[in-house]
């Protein structure tokens, strides 16, 4: 059922109210028991298409210890489906298992990633108002290179728009000390530069850089980056969220 809100003419607020003080008692955990409240003329909300990136015969990066991005994006794109569906959206993700979408005929590894991503696309495609938020992880050869980084397809005007807050959010309640911009990605990013719809390809960290790998693989701070990316989310869309950066402080 596509859900719709009341929103105020000047702006909607979304208020997480009594939500946001258990969020400062009780544990990180607690993030999921957001529930968000509108007010004034009824607004639409977009169907949120969430991708986890890779999947099944395609691992994605390997990072420290053996760490394997398909499965990373997997759990961090089900946080935020969570986080999505609690609050009221439409939320789809593109794969809910280790698998891909790619036609089974298909036997060249080329061939089937070709179709997985083409497919995925399609899926998203299908949606006439939604917005895509793509998984994934980086992995440079060198070690020390860090830091959450947001892509965003060029097709739509608004991706841009989402970028900047989406970057601007996981830097502030994840990691100040992140110097890295937002940009438009290449046509070697097939599904978010020819989405429609606005599109991101987030980049939550460096699977090479052990600080970030290390973090990445705690179910704590992968709600963290749900969470950073849900009410980037929701600013875009104008429904005001609270200092989220004061309560995870109140969290250490």
């Amino acid at each position: 059922m596509r859900m719709k809100w009341k929103k105020s003419t000047a702006a909607a607020v979304l208020l997480f109210g009594l939500a946001a003080v258990s969020l400062m008692v009780h544990s990180v955990s607690e993030i999921m028991a957001v529930t968000p409240v509108f007010a004034g003329e009824e607004q639409e909300l977009p169907t949120i298409v969430i991708d986890a990136g890779h999947g099944g015969f395609d691992g994605g990066a390997t990072g420290v210890d053996g760490i394997v991005e398909k499965d990373l994006n997997l759990s961090i794109a089900r946080k935020l489906y969570d986080l999505f569906t609690v609050n009221g959206f439409d939320a789809v993700l593109t794969r809910d298992s280790d698998e891909t979408l790619e036609d089974p005929s298909l036997t060249t590894i080329r061939k089937r990633k070709n179709s997985d991503i083409h497919n995925r696309l399609e899926l998203a495609k299908s949606y006439d108002n939604c917005i895509l938020l793509s998984i994934h992880q980086n992995k440079f050869p060198q070690s020390q290179y860090f830091g959450a980084q947001v892509f965003y397809g060029p097709k739509n005007p608004q991706s841009e728009a989402l970028a900047k807050i989406t970057q601007r959010r996981m830097v502030e309640m994840l990691q100040p000390e992140n110097t890295r911009q937002y940009k438009p990605c290449g046509d070697s990013v097939y599904l978010i530069y020819n989405a429609p719809m606005p599109a991101l390809l987030i980049e939550c960290g460096f699977l090479s850089n052990p600080d970030d790998a290390y973090k990445l693989i705690d179910a704590d701070y992968q709600k963290k980056i749900a969470f950073a990316i849900f009410s980037s989310t929701a600013e875009y869309l104008g429904l005001q969220t609270p200092a989220e950066a004061a309560v995870y402080r109140e969290l250490e």
